[in-house]
Parts: structure tokens; C-alpha cells; sequence
């Protein structure tokens, strides 16, 4: 999945002269937590709704001298970190949580043609792992060697059940943890028939 696919591409951007108390109530009408700024057509800043909280307050990060009244250029954050449509998403997540941001403007060349934010990224991976379809989650440990994955799919093929998901939630030198999203609502009995094979099935867990 690339960024493009989650993006929000109608942005609404606006003016580093704009006072910040217009953004402040833009974003209570439009119900956005960041702009883009915009100085002809070329990305200068980004302010969000904690910026603008902090306007006038005895917060460390509050601007001495700025309040309401003044330009949002006073508070924008610049330079910019954004991403690019076809990037991976897991690499703009990446961007996004090691610098601690919201959301990162998407930019093609020079022209801005989206954002992303956290939400999108949350949202995607919730898709990513099938959770929304008729499905059940199955958590395997394999060993950590070609074909050990292979081996738990072609089993579970063969019991004419589809996977339509696999994410990894933990790896080391020995094993390796995959979370699957099968298509079958008989999670548990399928557990079962795989742990008769001698598959370690970590969920559902045997009933007691």
C-alpha cells in the first residue's frame, strides 16, 4: 500500500499571513488539526492545532509575544517533512512516529497534491489486516527458516480455508510469530486440527 492510497488529496491549505485566530476557527469549522501553508503554491509551513493551543499560554513552547491577533508564519513549523504519493506507507509511519508529527504534507515534485496523517496510517493498518471481512485470527509460531511459514498455508489450503491476511509481530535467530487472518469463522477448530499437525498455534488459545 502506498501513500496515495490513504492521503487525503482534497487539502485545504492557506496563507502564512492569515492571523491565527482565522485558523484557529477554520479548523473548528472545517474539523481539521493541520494545514499546509502555502506561498505562491510553494509549501513554506505547517501549523496544527497543538501550535495553536499554545498561543499566549506559559507553555515551553509557546512563542514569547505572539498572540491571536498575529500572522501564523509566527508559529508555523519549517522547514517541512513530507512524504511522496508512492512511497511505502510503513516508510512515511516511520517519518511519522521518529519525529513525533501528526501528519506529513504529500508533495509531487513541488506541487502539493496531499496529506497523510496518523489516522490514515491507523486506519490502513487496521484494513491490512483483514480485520473488517468475516475472518478470524490465527497467531502461529514458525521456526525462523525458508518454507516455515509455507509449510502452516499449505496446510491450511489444503482444508479449503483462504488467509487473507499475514502481518509478523515478533521475530528472533529461532522462531518467528505471524498473526493470519483466515476466512472461516471456525478459528478454534482450525487451530485444533492444525495443532493435531504439530503446528505451535499461540491463538486461539485450547479451551482449558
Amino acid at each position: 500500500m502506498l501513500v496515495q492510497d490513504i492521503m487525503t488529496k482534497k487539502v485545504v491549505a492557506i496563507d502564512p499571513e492569515m492571523p491565527i485566530v482565522d485558523v484557529n476557527k477554520l479548523m473548528e469549522q472545517r474539523n481539521i488539526r493541520h494545514f499546509p501553508i502555502l506561498m505562491n503554491s510553494q509549501l513554506v509551513g505547517i501549523v496544527s492545532d497543538r501550535d495553536i493551543r499554545v498561543v499566549g499560554s506559559e507553555h515551553p513552547r509557546a512563542q514569547k509575544g505572539v498572540t491571536l491577533k498575529d500572522s501564523v508564519k509566527k508559529i508555523m513549523r519549517s522547514p517541512v517533512l513530507t512524504t511522496h504519493p508512492l512511497d511505502p506507507i510503513e516508510e512515511a509511519a516511520k517519518v511519522l512516529r521518529e519525529h513525533k508529527i501528526g501528519a506529513m504534507p504529500v508533495l509531487d515534485g513541488d506541487e502539493l497534491v496531499g496529506i497523510v496523517t496518523g489516522i490514515d496510517f491507523l486506519e490502513a493498518m487496521v484494513k491490512m489486516t483483514g480485520v473488517y471481512g468475516a475472518t478470524t485470527r490465527l497467531e502461529v509460531e514458525v521456526d525462523n527458516r525458508p518454507g516455515g511459514l509455507a509449510s502452516v498455508l499449505d496446510s491450511i489450503a489444503k482444508k479449503k480455508v483462504n488467509v487473507s491476511s499475514v502481518m509478523t509481530t515478533r521475530s528472533d535467530p529461532d522462531a518467528v510469530h505471524f498473526v493470519l487472518r483466515v476466512n472461516t469463522i471456525d478459528g478454534r477448530g482450525l487451530a485444533g486440527e492444525l495443532r493435531k499437525e504439530g503446528f505451535e498455534i499461540l491463538w486461539p488459545t485450547e479451551k482449558p
